[in-house]
């Protein structure tokens, strides 16, 4: 039987152009009528190309002399044909391939399938990537393309839903009868009228389905013409509440239950399996920080010529699999070691190439294995001390750097602070040792995590390379000692607060800035001159000095530094720099002007005296600050 297709038509000529013609090119087995419903659209444009269609036979067209809107418009095209299925399609979505054939497949198989939609990228009750979000088309394809990978993905397959939305919408005549015409009254505008229509026909006993081979793209709030599409949608939702009082649980537990997930991730797969880029996956913890910044960058720097997936703990023992880029919303998760033949299997459908190996924390035992299960090569960096210490920083119980004893003395540290997967020592470092000298290249940011590393690993030939870091803009002339990012005690918190108090005793001419949270509480103005920022976005840490105006930037680390992005900031900021002389913060400032490298271990007068040198000359008129080494 003949099927409807109906395209209420208010304004949007470029739109509603791409509409019908895609409409019009596809190629369908199910016989369909195009009606279109001008409802006193004024764009004269648009009015005469419509008219040219219909009397060219391209479309039957329903002309209304005042504007009546939506559910009116297709009220009366439905009313054209009281025989026939409809699809309700918005001027401003466009389809692609043989949409509809499948679009009605799920009510062909089910007499009580009442309404069917398909995904669409905004706008509709199932998005792609992602619901509820305005989700771009991916770089790679176009709507044909998508569609299609969409219908080899999930293929003839249908779910049901508690209601059904969006730009594209199919309604069975029989629940059209028994439900009866959309009517936007109840709600005060047409937004909502299709799912106060599916609630009804639910009380009727229709169920919904969303067609999950079918993609529709959908431009999105011209199709209702009006500019206040956010606003009106959220009268409409809290309307429907006050209507039907279940709905608010309805759509919560829809949402938590997510019936399109599964086919979402199935097309994700899908696009993965058959990107024309290589395929790397980078195996991290899930703290973020600096390690996720380096991941970040790294994704960016290869994105023209690779994909990147993201191994993170889960909960538990499970690991969560992600595509970490902006937009998608691949996820899925495995349970280790039980799980991990399906991840190896997945990892090898995928077409896996390469692993990075970032850090351990977290992760259960059984990822060591995964390079030599898969049987990829592989990649370490060394953004701290994983490979020989369960702790990963070389500090000991208070925060400051243990010394490196002997196995022994690791030992000791271990029974009063075990490690993950309850490893001694040296099976500890038997575990990791493996994995290093598995790794095709082991990365340090600095010259001192190599060596270090070398000790432990004499036969690893770490690669030193500096994190690759985008160009940073230099800010103006500052003021005050600062010091940057979250303190700890491993990064000098009870050094600061040492330094604080012995500049309040002596009344030295100090004032202490923390740019960042602290770990512990600290004494603050007036009890000591010392004040705390707080958190802050990464990004405007360069503005945020600049509006600090500190003389001196001080970095009084109590364990050996890897790399420090913010060390990168100060450096770029052209203010006197303090270092620790442990780690990687004086091999790095070592180029800089006007650097003092103080023993790691200072006393606080000490610390205080190279800080008050600093800040002197601190001004970029001043004669560069010469090193000052207090042994």
């Amino acid at each position: 039987m003949t099927i409807d297709v109906i395209v209420p038509i208010y304004r949007g000529v470029e739109a509603t152009r791409r509409c019908i013609e895609s409409i019009l090119s596809s190629k369908q087995h199910a016989p369909f009528e195009l009606i279109a419903v001008n409802d006193a659209c004024p764009e004269p444009e648009l009015a005469r190309w419509l008219r040219e269609l219909a009397e060219r036979s391209r479309l039957t067209l329903i002309e209304q002399p005042l504007r009546q809107g939506f559910a009116a418009a297709v009220n009366r095209a439905t009313a054209l044909h009281p025989d026939r299925d409809v699809v309700i399609l918005h001027s401003d979505a466009e389809v692609a391939n043989d949409w509809l054939d499948r679009l009605v497949a799920p009510a062909s198989a089910a007499r009580d399938i009442g309404t069917v939609v398909p995904f669409t990228n905004y706008g509709g009750i199932a998005g792609y990537p992602r619901t509820d979000v305005r989700n771009a088309m991916p770089a790679e394809h176009t709507l044909g393309s998508l569609d299609l990978l969409f219908r080899r993905a999930n293929a003839s397959s249908s779910v049901t839903m508690p209601l059904a939305c969006g730009p594209c919408v199919f309604l069975r005549r029989a629940c059209l009868d028994a439900v009866g015409p959309l009517d936007g009254g109840p709600l005060g505008s047409d937004y909502g009228v299709e799912q106060d229509f599916c609630l009804r026909a639910s009380g009727a006993g229709f169920r919904h389905a969303l067609a999950a081979d079918v993609y529709v793209w959908h431009w999105g709030e011209t199709a209702f013409g009006s500019a206040d599409a956010q606003d009106l949608a959220a009268r409409a939702d809290r309307a429907l509440g006050k209507l039907y009082p279940h709905y608010p649980a309805q759509r919560a537990e829809f949402a938590a239950r997510d019936p399109a997930r599964t086919f979402q991730r199935r097309v994700d797969l899908l696009r993965l399996a058959e990107s024309p880029r290589q395929l790397l996956l980078f195996i991290a913890h899930g703290w973020g920080g600096g390690i996720r910044r380096h991941m970040d960058d790294l994704a960016e720097m290869v994105s023209e010529r690779c994909d990147v997936l993201l191994l993170q703990p889960g909960a538990g023992d499970t690991v969560k699999l992600s595509w970490p880029k902006k937009g998608e919303g691949f996820t899925a998760y495995f349970a280790l070691p039980a799980e991990l033949p399906a991840l190896v299997s997945l990892l090898r459908w995928l077409g896996l190439v390469r692993m990075h190996f970032h850090h351990v924390h977290g992760l259960p035992r059984a990822v060591l294995d995964l390079p030599g299960r898969v049987g990829v090569p592989y990649d370490c960096t060394l953004h701290d001390y994983y490979a020989i210490c369960p702790q990963y920083h070389l500090d000991a119980a208070d925060g400051r750097y243990c010394g490196e004893p002997d196995a022994l003395g690791c030992a000791a540290c271990l029974t009063q602070r075990p490690g993950q997967w309850g490893m001694d020592i040296t099976s500890w470092r038997g575990a990791l040792g493996q994995l290093l000298r598995g790794a095709d290249r082991v990365l340090a940011p600095s010259r001192d995590v190599a060596q270090r590393i070398a000790r432990y690993f004499p036969d690893v030939d770490a690669v030193v390379m500096p994190h690759p870091e985008t160009p940073l803009i230099e800010p103006g002339r500052i003021t005050r000692v600062v010091t940057l990012g979250n303190l700890s005690p491993e990064k000098g918190l009870r050094v600061v607060a040492a330094c604080a108090i012995d500049a309040r005793v002596r009344r030295l001419p100090l004032s202490f800035r923390i740019l960042g949270a602290t770990t512990e509480p600290l004494p603050q103005w007036p009890d000591a001159p010392l004040s705390i920022h707080g958190q802050y976005a990464e990004e405007g840490l360069a503005t945020l000095i600049a509006g600090e105006r500190p003389d001196v930037i001080w970095f009084p680390a109590q364990v050996p530094e890897t790399y420090s992005y913010t060390l990168s900031v100060a450096l770029a900021a052209g203010t006197a720099i303090v270092v620790s002389a442990l780690g990687a913060l004086a091999e790095r400032a070592s180029g800089h002007p006007r650097v003092a490298v103080v023993r790691w271990d200072a006393t606080p007068a000490e610390w205080n005296e190279a800080l008050l040198k600093a800040g002197a000359l601190g001004s970029s008129t001043r004669p560069a600050l010469s090193r000052i080494a207090i042994k």
